[in-house]
């Protein structure tokens, strides 16, 4: 052990491994496109790299989930997400059971479960019912809501991917 290494002062109600995230305003997230995946349309886990403004990788993000899931189901498939440091340590996990997501459904609405390890839920993503518009809330722990997301007009996934970039913003609810 290093009798000078000095331990990295936590920051009080911030999950270890997440310290970084209080230091930034955007995140781009991209998937690492498989060349099999592209070519044949046979559906992988997902591979995410999690950078700054500056193209820095900060996190990367892996899909945990079945080959008959994502064959299947394609995007509304159930998944568990794990986001890992630059060390490869897991610091965020994500889990999304199967649901629709289709405004004709509104009792079957998409949900989040974002937990830090080991295992300690930190808060929740919520699809409300829009017949136009993707509309989330972002809960804490409590499930009480802290964030509200609204997407882009017509937001139907028949359409190609949600484009959020341009669309977003946040306000807090009280």
């Amino acid at each position: 052990m290093n009798m000078y290494a000095v331990p990295s002062p936590g920051i009080p109600g911030c999950p270890p491994g997440l310290e970084y995230l209080t230091q930034v305003d955007q995140l781009l997230i991209k998937q690492k496109v498989e060349v099999v995946e592209a070519l044949v349309g046979f559906e992988s886990n997902n591979k995410y790299e999690v950078r700054n403004v500056m193209g820095q990788n900060v996190f990367y993000a892996v899909e945990e989930n079945d080959c008959l899931s994502r064959q299947c189901c394609g995007p509304l498939r159930p998944f568990n997400i794990h986001v890992l440091d630059n060390f490869g340590q897991e610091i965020i996990s994500v889990t999304r059971p199967l649901k629709c997501m289709s405004c004709f459904f509104p009792c079957c609405l998409q949900e989040l479960e974002v937990q830090a390890p080991p295992g300690n839920t930190v808060g929740y993503v919520i699809q409300q019912w829009h017949p136009l518009s993707p509309k989330f809330i972002v809960a804490n722990e409590h499930n009480e809501p802290v964030l509200k997301i609204h997407g882009p007009f017509c937001g139907w996934s028949c359409l190609p991917d949600v484009d959020f970039e341009d669309f977003m913003f946040f306000e807090t609810t009280n």
